[in-house]
């Protein structure tokens, strides 16, 4: 059974989560030949200051998602 973690940062919808989580089991089975049903996909969102890059927040360094929608 396939398990999928993605972490990424807080602002998308959820129909781009839902469109993701899709996408990916859909990949999933053509390159494992794995049933759908056995597909995880585990999302986890960070926080505007869980995420850094060259020690600078997301929040601070204009790396938030485009679409700040409802997660």
């Amino acid at each position: 059974m396939p398990i999928i973690q993605v972490n990424m940062l807080q602002g998308r919808t959820i129909e781009q989560k839902r469109n993701l989580a899709k996408r990916m089991t859909e990949a999933v089975v053509e390159a494992l030949g794995v049933k759908p049903q056995n597909v995880r996909i585990l999302i986890h969102e960070l926080g505007p200051y869980d995420f850094a890059v060259a020690g600078v927040p997301a929040a601070e360094n204009g790396k938030m998602p485009p679409t700040a929608g409802t997660s």
